[in-house]
């Protein structure tokens, strides 16, 4: 972005302290204080359930700006708004709209595996084009705003992940960023407490065409999400194993260092080596190399790149420990992921160790959710171990496919006896899968058995 603090007040419509400098210019936009670190960045005070920006803002205005919509916090270089969310999105319609229109976007979004998807897709767009990507989880109506603002007019494409909490968000956030193209990974369970169904999740992700004008959509071989696109739709077709899609890989098989096949795409085949486990990576690879082909990439330079690929955080992050082989993924769960994990796991030497944690958000369907899981356990582990309230309807629907004794469960508040059961089992040579949602107690598992 590239706007004074006036220009800020005239955009939004809020009101622009009396004794504030009007001509201080902005160039990018953060609601954390903590990483704003020059005084050409505007603070955007936002609130939380468990923070409120604006007790920073006083301090972020001697040097800098701030937008905030609680007047008890007007001082001087700060914009009072009705909202700072609103306001947020007004800057970025103005900014996309005027002065980076010109601006390539391909679209990510999807129930599962969206952040590693928009990691490859930058590796390969960044090959060919400069290129931009959503900072770390910016994927919502209050990150993406952010996201738009900060691109500078001289980059070319952008690879922008799009996520959703509610009916709606979807097709506002594209209608905000105008994908060229988009990319749509495995459509699951998460969120299902807010859509109903996988249909209703389904629809909601495919509202990511609203905003896009002459535009494709990459897709895997899923047949509710071929069954609910629009007619018009100008779509691609990825599958891991049916040759008779639009693009389909080959000879996938796994290596000491992640996942090797071959994409078959228009007459042409592109080798990829990606240092990622389990056949879930290798789609979401395919879905990034076409769509970025289809971008306008050169197919053999971005599959080149993908060999650059590093797993964000706690996704899929597989190291090892003592030489115990750990798979750490607690950054997010859904029935899927869970499944795509225990997958990996079931590859593993040594003895196969499962401690899974509640994923959450499945309102009403969660305790079948969880079931389903239990099912899935079936020859991918030695051990389960379980740590939940949830998390026990996984341990009942194994007893079906395991011994008892293989399988121990843990309400969350004892999550100190699974991490002692976890560092008394594991040995020299075998595989440690950690699997929940974010906001469970298996971080602290992890933490403690300094896995």
């Amino acid at each position: 972005m590239n706007y004074t603090l006036r220009d800020v007040a005239t955009l939004t419509g809020g009101t622009l302290h009396k004794d504030s400098d009007g001509e201080r210019l902005f160039t990018t936009v953060n609601s954390d204080s903590r990483l704003i670190k020059n005084s050409d960045t505007l603070f955007a005070a936002l609130k939380g359930d468990n923070f409120d920006g604006h007790s920073f803002a006083s301090e972020l205005c001697k040097n800098g700006g701030a937008i905030i919509d609680d007047p008890d916090y007007f001082c001087p270089n700060s914009v009072l708004v009705p909202s700072v969310k609103k306001a947020l999105y007004v800057l970025a319609e103005d900014w996309r709209n005027n002065h980076i229109k010109n601006l390539k976007v391909l679209a990510i979004t999807g129930s599962v595996g969206k952040t590693s998807a928009k990691n490859m897709a930058y590796l390969a767009m960044s090959s060919c084009f400069k290129c931009y990507k959503t900072a770390g989880n910016r994927n919502s109506l209050t990150g993406l705003p952010m996201e738009l603002l900060n691109i500078g007019k001289d980059v070319e494409y952008a690879v922008l992940e799009a996520g959703m909490s509610l009916p709606g968000e979807i097709s506002q956030i594209s209608r905000l960023i105008k994908p060229s193209g988009a990319l749509i990974t495995k459509i699951g369970h998460s969120h299902i407490m807010a859509f109903g169904s996988r249909e209703g999740i389904c629809k909601e992700k495919l509202s990511i065409l609203d905003g896009m004008e002459n535009g494709f959509i990459t897709v895997p071989d899923d047949g509710l999400v071929l069954s609910l696109l629009p007619k018009n739709a100008v779509f691609t077709v990825c599958s891991v194993d049916n040759a008779s899609s639009d693009a389909y890989t080959e000879n996938a098989k796994e290596t000491p260092l992640g996942m090797e096949y071959t994409l078959c795409y228009e007459g042409k085949k592109y080798l990829v080596r990606l240092p990622a486990f389990g056949m879930h990576s290798v789609m979401n690879s395919a879905l990034v190399l076409v769509s970025a082909i289809r971008m306008g990439a050169d197919g053999e330079k971005a599959a080149k790149a993908l060999a650059n690929f590093v797993a964000e955080g706690n996704r899929q992050n597989i190291h090892y420990t003592n030489g115990i082989k750990v798979i750490a993924d607690c950054y997010n769960a859904a029935p899927e992921s869970m499944a795509a994990a225990l997958n990996v796991l079931k590859t593993c030497g040594g003895k196969r160790i499962a401690v899974l944690g509640d994923m959450l958000e499945l309102g009403e369907h969660s305790e079948a959710l969880h079931e389903s899981v239990g099912k899935a356990v079936e020859g991918c582990a030695d051990m389960l171990i379980c740590v939940g309230e949830e998390a026990k309807y996984i341990a009942l629907a194994a007893e079906k496919i395991m011994n008892k004794e293989d399988i121990y469960v843990y309400p969350s508040a004892d999550y100190e006896k699974a991490a002692k059961l976890v560092a008394e089992t594991a040995k020299e040579g075998d595989t440690v899968l950690f699997k929940a949602s974010n906001r469970t107690n298996l971080r602290k598992v992890m933490e403690i058995t300094a896995l």
